[in-house]
């Protein structure tokens, strides 16, 4: 059998019951990628014995380990209101809540327990790895007049990939809708209107394997999001010090313009972690970096379809 680079496939559902396989299904539970590579590298124990010779003795190797499924995903909507993207499992499975309401949006807020498990089935050079109780962490990146990029990272206990042909291209189904574009009319705010050349938002969550006898899963175990923006310098010192002096102020970031395609990420409290002098475009600019803080509960940031 040849296989070729095209030979790749992602399937992906939440889990009823954390670490049960939910059983992804062709035709349903298909999600489009940009890319993907998946790693499993195993934990060598050397075994540095005392011996009358140089050369070393045979390694073992540790049955705690992981597998990592490194994604990216265009950023777009179903191209329906109250209708969740396709791939809304695996934001569920970075610690995330689905909140739909119907023909209205759909909503993604952090959540503080209850996290749930994904099943993924990846496909590659004719073998098949399921990615069983898939945690991961995300992070949203956008640049003026590109497609808006969802990076995931997803691990997982390892389990051995068995030799499982790619599924036909005719039998997926995808959402039609298109990804969206940052350009000049979306709207970023921090106070008031702001230009921004660079947008990008990372949930900053602290995946561990949580390994002991009788069981193996991954566990989220904090979260550290922040915002990075690259914005016209507008020739004051008000960015500095707002640094120095811990404001805290609101961002908000709107996406596109048509309903059933828009998206909007709030983050209530924001603080300034650095203000680095850059250029755009022979303009002096600004890069900044905001550690984003709850302001009720969980709510360090959100972003919602609608």
């Amino acid at each position: 059998m040849t296989v070729n680079i095209y030979d790749r496939h992602l399937m992906a559902k939440i889990e009823a019951t954390k670490g049960t396989d939910s059983v992804p299904v062709l035709g349903t539970n298909d999600v489009r990628i940009r890319s993907g590579k998946i790693s499993a590298p195993p934990e060598i124990l050397a075994r540095n014995n005392v011996k009358a010779t140089m050369g070393p003795q045979p390694h073992l190797v540790s049955p705690k380990r992981l597998m990592v499924l490194e994604l990216e995903i265009e950023v777009k909507s179903s191209g329906t209101l109250g209708t969740a993207p396709e791939y809304g499992c695996l934001l569920q499975a970075c610690g995330l809540s689905e909140t739909i309401v119907a023909v209205t949006s759909v909503a993604y807020d952090p959540l503080t327990d209850s996290h749930k498990g994904v099943s993924i089935y990846w496909y590659e050079d004719g073998l098949r790895w399921n990615l069983i109780g898939a945690q991961g962490k995300a992070s949203f990146d956008a640049q003026i007049g590109q497609v808006p990029i969802l990076k995931l990272t997803m691990t997982a206990p390892f389990l051995g990939p068995t030799a499982v042909a790619c599924p036909a291209a005719g039998s997926m189904v995808f959402q039609s809708a298109a990804p969206m574009v940052m350009n000049s009319a979306d709207v970023i705010n921090d106070g008031a209107a702001i230009k921004v050349g660079a947008f990008s938002l990372e949930d900053g969550n602290d995946v561990q394997h949580h390994y002991t006898t009788g069981n193996s899963e991954v566990v989220m175990a904090g979260r550290t999001p922040k915002i990075k923006l690259t914005k016209d310098s507008v020739s004051t010192a008000a960015e500095w010090n707002a640094l120095t002096a811990g404001t805290n102020l609101a961002l908000s970031a709107t996406f596109g313009t048509v309903a059933a395609t828009r998206l909007v990420v709030t983050a209530p409290v924001a603080r300034r972690e650095s203000v680095s002098p850059a250029v755009r475009a022979d303009r002096p600019t600004h890069e900044v970096a905001y550690g984003l803080y709850e302001s009720a509960g969980d709510d360090a940031f959100k972003f919602f379809f609608g």
